[in-house]
């Protein structure tokens, strides 16, 4: 018995001599970053020639003008979309209008008014411009670390009754714009 343990030892032994006899001959670590670029998009898609054919028959109706879609990677980053006249008409500088122009335009014309309403095409959220003056919103919706939202733009003529008579225009040619910016906060 003594014999078997002598050997079970002398066999441990020569099993754990060449561990403890390793030894280190260089140790380093190899430090590694990494790097996301912020992404940050707005693509606006005007309709193809838009030209309205300006009548007493346009009260009331809603026109599709523009598509836009935003996307960003931010999740600190708060983005706003403001839509703005391109210029200023008789009835002010924040007043969207058509504007008579070309030749003969009697420049004394009154502006031709629209409201504009944007649609999100995610929650079918809709804000306007009751008073026909720029629009200002938050864009985006976040999920988790970004935002995206894909939206509609429309220009809206007032009803007969909020006042769109067109008797006492003369013929020729009206013209609009629309200013679209996106800023960061």
């Amino acid at each position: 018995m003594l014999r078997r343990l002598v050997l079970v030892l002398s066999l441990l032994q020569l099993l754990t001599i060449p561990l403890t006899a390793q030894r280190s001959l260089f140790s380093e670590t190899i430090p590694m970053q990494g790097h996301i670029e912020l992404q940050e998009s707005f693509s606006l898609n005007v309709r193809e020639r838009i030209q309205f054919t300006l009548s007493q028959e346009m009260a009331g109706t809603t026109h599709e003008v523009a598509t836009y879609e935003f996307f960003s990677n931010s999740p600190d980053v708060a983005y706003q979309l403001r839509l703005s006249p391109g210029f200023a008409t008789q009835l002010g500088a924040n007043v969207f209008a058509f504007r008579s122009v070309g030749l003969g335009a009697d420049n004394n014309s009154p502006p031709i008014p629209f409201k504009l309403s944007l649609v999100n095409r995610a929650n079918l959220d809709r804000i306007s411009n009751e008073d026909f003056d720029a629009i200002q919103k938050s864009i985006g919706i976040r999920e988790g670390s970004r935002s995206t939202e894909q939206g509609i733009i429309y220009v809206t003529f007032p009803t007969v009754e909020e006042g769109f008579d067109l008797q006492g225009y003369t013929f020729g040619a009206y013209e609009a714009s629309i200013a679209v910016e996106v800023s960061a906060d």
